[in-house]
């Protein structure tokens, strides 16, 4: 094409990949709700081209702000949901259990920033002052460039390409600032610089040679600040335990807060159990190296236990990887220095996890008071607390006979074949000496009319659950 016409299909093209993109990623009722601000914008710029700016300025606040987000709504009720879903896309395959588990433990990391949130309302309101405007500033660049391209043709520079580098940057470290917090944005940011750096290197008055010079050095530190901070993604590893002490095996438990909701993946099917004579204080000062390494490796430590002579630690394998699994026990050799008893076996119905911890009772109040004392730790304080667990049974007739001490709410969305699932729910004040009690009397019952423990909630009434 000629010059103005390969900028006409540039511009055009440009608009469809972003409508495309809301369409699939965000679903139907979203995109007719964009399409329909986009048409606005470009017949307001062809109407009236002196407001050329005014209108670039409103269009972008109309994005922000969504003034048809009831018409949205409405779409969104009318329309069918399997057909008009946004569509999911996993890069990660079968591999997601160990991302998944990888991100609980980042989140975990970010606890003290996220806590501001709750407890800062300064530090909540500048956070979210600062995201509306970079992300006012990013569409109005980019709905700008994007008329600059079509309007001014004849002044149009091909090198203001580079420009849209900048409005992406924005958008990514702005989904940046919104999703994790300033410390990420500015890290993120730092990796965004060295393209433009390199760029302004190539257009300054200079010898070849010293463009040539500065070029490699520019790159060398961009690829060096990429493998760093890959590696700090790496070594950002926690571990948050549910303690507690199991008095039928006799031995204090820390089984792992982030392995909790990914219990029943389906890839992650190889169990490692190592049995070592070590003091537990001794494996917590590896604690963090050995999180490292299984980072490195894609396995998830699942729990350990300690009974006063003897540690067990829990672990579970992709199962193609039954390998590594023998190689964890050569290298937790190395670094305890003692001998390790390795057990390794494959649980697809995950049987060992349900029985060792899963479904005690004292693994189900350690994880209620977890999460009820993490809502005291953010300051999210409303009314009685909600204990919520879900239980699978048998028989109607038994969710009748439960409901005449509980408040139960039938699951048919959960209903298998053989199972019918319904939710317990009591209220009570935010006390541990309190939230036990109740759980313990819920899992009596429970018991009594032939139940199975499937998971459990606390959250706050009119809150999301937790």
């Amino acid at each position: 094409m000629e010059l103005d016409y390969s900028l006409i299909y540039t511009v055009f093209a440009t608009i469809s990949i972003v409508l495309l993109s809301v369409y699939l990623f965000s679903g139907t009722a979203k995109f007719i709700v964009m399409l329909i601000y986009s048409l606005v914008i470009i017949l307001g710029l062809i109407i009236m081209p002196d407001y050329e700016q005014a209108i670039i300025a409103v269009g972008s606040l109309m994005i922000i702000l969504n003034p048809l987000s009831n018409f949205e709504t409405h779409l969104e009720a009318k329309l069918i949901p399997t057909d008009t879903a946004p569509l999911s896309i996993s890069i990660r395959g079968k591999y997601w259990p160990f991302y998944a588990y990888r991100q609980e433990m980042k989140n975990y990391v970010r606890l003290p920033q996220t806590k501001k949130l709750f407890t800062k309302n300064w530090y909540l309101k500048t956070r979210q002052l600062i995201t509306i405007l970079f992300l006012f500033t990013a569409i109005f660049l980019f709905i700008n460039e994007l008329k600059n391209i079509y309007i001014d043709l004849s002044d149009y520079n091909p090198l203001q390409v580079f420009t849209f580098y900048g409005v992406i940057s924005l958008f990514v470290l702005t989904f940046i600032l919104y999703k994790n917090g300033f410390r990420a944005m500015f890290r993120a940011a730092i990796m965004f610089i060295f393209l433009p750096v390199i760029f302004a290197a190539w257009i300054l008055p200079i010898s070849y040679l010293s463009q040539v010079i500065f070029t490699v050095i520019i790159a060398i530190l961009g690829i060096t600040d990429i493998v760093y901070e890959k590696y700090l993604s790496l070594n950002r590893v926690a571990y948050s335990a549910y303690k507690y002490y199991d008095p039928d095996d006799q031995r204090h438990v820390y089984a792992n807060e982030f392995y909790e909701p990914l219990v029943y993946n389906e890839t992650y099917n190889i169990v490692g159990i190592y049995k070592f004579k070590k003091h537990i204080d001794e494996y917590h000062k590896h604690l963090n190296d050995i999180l490292f390494y299984a980072n490195r490796k894609h396995f998830m430590i699942t729990a350990y236990t300690f009974n006063g002579k003897e540690m067990h630690v829990y672990t579970e394998f992709y199962h193609k990887h039954a390998k590594r699994a023998q190689n964890f026990k050569n290298y937790l050799e190395n670094i305890l220095h003692t001998n390790i008893e390795a057990q390794i076996v494959y649980d697809k119905y995950k049987q060992i996890y349900e029985k060792t911890f899963f479904h005690k009772t004292e693994y189900i109040v350690a994880r209620a008071l977890s999460l009820a004392n993490l809502l005291k730790e953010l300051q999210v304080t409303k009314r009685e607390l909600i204990i919520s667990i879900i239980f699978s049974f048998k028989n109607k007739e038994d969710i009748l006979k439960l409901s005449k001490h509980y408040y139960v709410a039938r699951m048919e969305e959960l209903d298998d074949l053989d199972y019918l699932a319904a939710r317990v729910s009591v209220k009570t004040p935010n006390s541990n000496f309190s939230i036990e009690q109740k759980i313990r009397d819920i899992l009596l019952n429970a018991m009594i009319y032939q139940a199975t423990y499937v998971r459990i909630l606390v959250y706050y009434e009119g809150e999301k659950q937790k």
